[in-house]
């Protein structure tokens, strides 16, 4: 079975994270940090990669410990701006689009609160 790049690296960070989470005990807050690095070169890109990365990680920390979001406030407003880069959205099926905007609507309504 193929999956779409934008599964690809989804599944990669959801599984990463939660890997950390688990077998290292890591809190929510130092499981995104490990994520952050170990997907850096896709994280700190300026497109669809980046949107990618930063919008599932930080759905899971929106979902798990939205206080926590707070702690990393730079990376949440590069996402916001990548959100609203038309080049980040280009070439998605509309399951991954609408998937990618539901993450990006929640963490940016939780970093609000």
């Amino acid at each position: 079975m193929n999956f779409s790049p934008y599964f690809e690296l989804r599944c990669a960070v959801s599984e990463m994270f939660y890997e950390v989470l688990l077998s290292e005990h890591y809190t929510i807050g130092q499981a995104a940090g490990r994520c952050l690095v170990e997907f850096r070169n896709e994280a700190q890109g300026a497109g669809q990669p980046a949107l990618v990365v930063l919008s599932v990680l930080f759905s899971r920390v929106a979902r798990h410990e939205p206080g926590t979001l707070a702690r990393f406030g730079p990376e949440v407003e590069a996402l916001r701006a990548l959100g609203k880069k038309s080049a980040c959205w280009k070439g998605l099926a509309s399951a991954e689009k609408e998937r990618m905007q539901e993450d990006l609507r929640f963490v940016l309504e939780k970093a609000k609160g």
